[in-house]
């Protein structure tokens, strides 16, 4: 085949989400010219999607050092340094890109993006209002502005920038469609649907993963609606062309080979390897079981604070080749880890934490996916609180399954799929609790729901620090929330998510199925 056949072919599986089929394409190409910062580029784009962050970051540098002039190729890097929370790596390379096009809006909402991303409410807006400068219709930078407006509070401003979105014709507004359908307190405009289902309808150049996000509102809007039936024929059909196919049973096999190398004597035979500290407070469980709730009570404490989703401790495991090929390459890679490194390990983490919360007694890193690698959280801090956040799994799952998550949560592909998923979860985590040197506290989100005050003193009695009656107020704390939750943890506790499950009952058959004897009885 010829190299730019091959190198279209990968780009049109791309578009598709067949992303194990494109790699191999590109891989071969990148053999043939390493330096071709189209292959390379393509590759790292490639690599985002498949979850591998230092690949993707690798491969976006190289295409950096070839295509010196080209904004596009710094904006992606300027993301790709923010994923791995490098953050002055990250500025300087969206700036490049604006010094490369400072008249192009895209430019200046991409470093807004970065601004946010990283908590500077005051340099992402000046970001955005330059690109509304440029063009007041610009779609990225309205839906931007937007979701800053929604991470501080600001329901009714951010519901402004997102119609102002949708009702721009310059581009795709898919993404402005996903934040507005969820607004809780969004103003009900009976013409929502009917202009959301038009747009659906359309053609054009719009992507398979835009035309799904599009199902996602739609799901969303005819939830709202009450039309349950409605609302899942668009949530089933907006999982198809989201995310790439899933291979549920190679993931058992990753969870198999987990427990087989993270025994009881692994454990034993590296004590006291860590750090002596207590400082951080480790929150994980499944996405939508309730972590930002349980971060937000512990930040509301006047001598700790929340940092929303620290990805430290993925990139670890990352760096260790953890999901990224074979197995037996990550088991050798864990095996020859020794004293220093788990040191080393503990010492950025706590400089990374004197960063971002210096003076605070404890820290709450809240995410949900840092249950696959307690291993290494439990040997760096054994005297850190470790808190799993659990739910009622059906209603979890239908929490997951209504999201437009990232493509990156491929177990989302199907209602199967994701049941399948959460019953290895769960089979982890109680190898977890059977063999991990530290104590892992369980926090139900129906019991929060039930008794928030008994279960706010409970909470922050596992951290070691004294009663704060501010933790009752979660919902009152001025930290942007950058999490699918932020808009619910700014209202106090509500009990309508609780058995959710039972209005949803005629459509779930394929989850309820997956889930086996974790779902309730029916």
């Amino acid at each position: 085949m010829h190299a730019q056949t091959m190198f279209q072919r990968a780009l049109d599986l791309l578009e598709v989400n067949r992303v194990d089929d494109a790699i191999p394409l590109l891989e071969e190409l990148h053999q043939m010219e390493p330096r071709d910062a189209r292959v390379n580029f393509a590759l790292a784009m490639a690599a985002r999607d498949a979850g591998d962050d230092f690949r993707r970051l690798e491969l976006l540098k190289k295409a950096a050092q070839v295509a010196k002039k080209k904004a596009l190729v710094f904006e992606e890097l300027a993301r790709a340094h923010a994923r791995v929370e490098e953050e002055e790596e990250a500025i300087a390379a969206a700036r490049k890109a604006v010094t490369l096009e400072p008249k192009n809006p895209d430019m200046h909402a991409v470093l807004g993006e970065i601004y946010r991303t990283m908590g500077r409410e005051k340099m992402a807006r000046q970001s955005y209002e330059r690109a509304l400068d440029l063009a007041p219709d610009h779609i990225f930078a309205l839906t931007e502005y937007g979701e800053l407006q929604l991470s501080l509070g600001e329901t009714e401003e951010a519901e402004r920038y997102f119609r102002k979105a949708t009702a721009s014709d310059n581009g795709d507004s898919s993404d402005a469609y996903i934040p507005l359908s969820e607004l809780r307190s969004r103003t009900r405009d009976p013409q929502d649907l009917a202009r959301l289902e038009d747009e659906i309808a359309k053609t054009g150049n719009r992507t398979q993963k835009q035309t799904g996000r599009l199902h996602f509102a739609a799901g969303a809007m005819w939830d709202d609606a009450d039309d349950p039936a409605r609302a899942f024929e668009h949530y089933d059909r907006g999982h198809a062309m989201i995310y790439p196919d899933y291979e549920v049973d190679t993931y058992k096999t990753r969870i198999d080979a987990m427990k087989a190398l993270f025994t009881s004597s692994f454990f034993e035979e590296r004590k006291e390897l860590g750090s002596d500290s207590a400082r951080p407070v480790f929150i994980f469980g499944m996405p939508r079981s309730g972590t930002t709730l349980t971060e937000q009570i512990i930040n509301r404490h006047q001598k700790a604070a929340g940092l929303g989703e620290l990805r430290y401790f993925n990139q670890q495991s990352q760096a260790l080749r953890f999901g990224i090929g074979k197995f037996r390459i990550f088991e050798d890679n864990v095996l020859a880890l020794g004293d220093r490194d788990f040191r080393r390990t503990a010492r950025k983490y706590l400089a990374l934490l004197d960063k971002l919360a210096p003076g605070a007694e404890r820290v709450a890193d809240k995410m949900p996916h840092n249950f696959e690698v307690l291993w290494l959280m439990a040997l760096a801090f054994p005297k850190a609180t470790f808190i799993h956040c659990t739910r009622e799994p059906v209603d979890c799952c239908i929490s997951i399954y209504t999201k437009a998550l990232s493509s990156g949560h491929r177990y989302n592909r199907s209602q199967t799929t994701l049941g399948r998923y959460y019953r290895l979860y769960r089979e982890l985590m109680e190898h977890w609790k059977a063999v991990l040197p530290v104590t892992i506290h369980e926090q139900s989100y129906e019991a929060m729901i039930a008794d928030q005050e008994g279960q706010s003193r409970a909470l922050i009695a596992r951290t070691g620090l004294e009663w704060d009656p501010a933790c009752l107020e979660f919902y009152k704390g001025e930290r942007q929330v950058r999490t699918f939750s932020k808009e619910q943890v700014r209202k106090p506790i509500y009990t309508s998510s609780v058995a959710r499950w039972k209005r949803y009952e005629p459509h779930i058959g394929p989850l309820l199925d997956a889930l086996g004897d974790l779902a309730p009885t029916r």
